[in-house]
C-alpha cells in the first residue's frame, strides 16, 4: 500500500494558521472522516529536536484526491519546512486514527463544540457530508477569541447557506467587533438547549483547548447525555 503525498501547496489562512494541502494521486490510503494522521516529510530542509513528523487532523473529504492539513503557524521546522519546500516534495502518511470519527447513521444528528484549531476534523466531516449528500442534520458550535482566527470560516458560512441539514453557530469574545452578526462569549447550556431541539438525540464531538473540552463535557453530562455519545479530542 503506497502511502506517498506530495506537497501541493500551502499558505497561511486566518489569523496565523497554516493550510497545507498534499497530493494523495498514486496513492492508495484510506480514512474515516474526522480521522488523525501522521505526516513525515521525506525531503526536509530545516531540522529540530521535535522530528520531521507530526500529527494531525485531516481538513478534507476522504474523497477528495487530495488531503489538507492546518497547523497553527508555529516557528518550528516542521512549519519552516512546509512554507520553504518545494512544491512535490515528498511526505508519508500513516498512523491513522483519533476519537472524533463521524458516526454512521445519519439519522442521528451531529453536534459539534468546537475551540479554535479544533475545528479541523469538523471540516472533514462537514465536507463529506455535503460533497456526499449525506441527510445528517449538523450543528457547529465554534468558540474563537476573534473572527480573524476562525479557520475556514468562510466554508461553514456557505454550507450553512446551502445545506438545509446544518445549523452555522460561531461565538466570539470579541465584543469590540460591531460587524459581528452571530453570538458574542463563551458556548453555553442555553445555546445548546436553545438550537438543538432533543438534545438527548445526537453524537456530541468536543474538540479544542483541554478546558474548553472539560466546560463542554460537564455541560452535557448535566443535560444527561449518555457519556456513549460525547466524543473528545483535547489539543494541548
Amino acid at each position: 500500500m503506497s502511502n506517498i503525498i506530495t506537497l501541493k501547496d500551502r499558505k497561511l489562512i486566518g489569523n496565523n494558521n497554516l493550510a497545507m494541502w498534499f497530493d494523495r494521486k498514486g496513492s492508495d490510503f484510506t480514512f474515516e472522516p474526522g480521522q488523525y494522521a501522521r505526516i513525515t516529510l521525506l525531503e526536509p530542509i530545516h531540522h529540530d529536536d521535535e522530528g520531521n513528523s507530526r500529527l494531525f487532523s485531516i481538513a478534507s473529504s476522504p474523497k477528495k484526491d487530495y488531503v489538507m492539513f492546518t497547523t497553527r503557524a508555529l516557528d518550528s521546522a516542521f512549519n519552516k519546512n512546509i512554507l520553504e519546500m518545494p512544491l512535490g516534495a515528498k511526505a508519508e502518511i500513516g498512523g491513522f486514527g483519533g476519537n472524533t470519527v463521524l458516526h454512521k447513521d445519519p439519522s442521528v444528528p451531529a453536534v459539534f463544540l468546537i475551540g479554535g484549531i479544533g475545528i479541523t476534523p469538523v471540516r472533514c466531516m462537514m465536507e463529506h457530508i455535503i460533497s456526499e449528500k449525506l441527510p445528517y442534520d449538523a450543528y457547529l458550535f465554534y468558540s474563537n477569541p476573534k473572527k480573524e482566527s476562525m479557520a475556514f470560516f468562510d466554508d461553514f458560512e456557505n454550507w450553512a447557506k446551502e445545506y438545509k441539514g446544518f445549523k452555522f453557530l460561531p461565538f466570539i469574545d470579541d465584543r469590540e467587533n460591531k460587524d459581528w452578526k452571530y453570538e458574542y462569549g463563551y458556548i453555553t447550556k442555553d445555546a445548546i438547549t436553545k438550537n438543538i431541539p432533543d438534545v438527548s438525540k445526537p453524537v456530541y464531538y468536543i474538540v479544542g483547548p483541554l478546558a474548553m473540552v472539560e466546560a463542554m463535557e460537564k455541560i452535557l453530562l448535566e443535560l444527561k447525555i449518555n457519556p456513549e455519545n460525547i466524543k473528545l479530542e483535547k489539543f494541548g
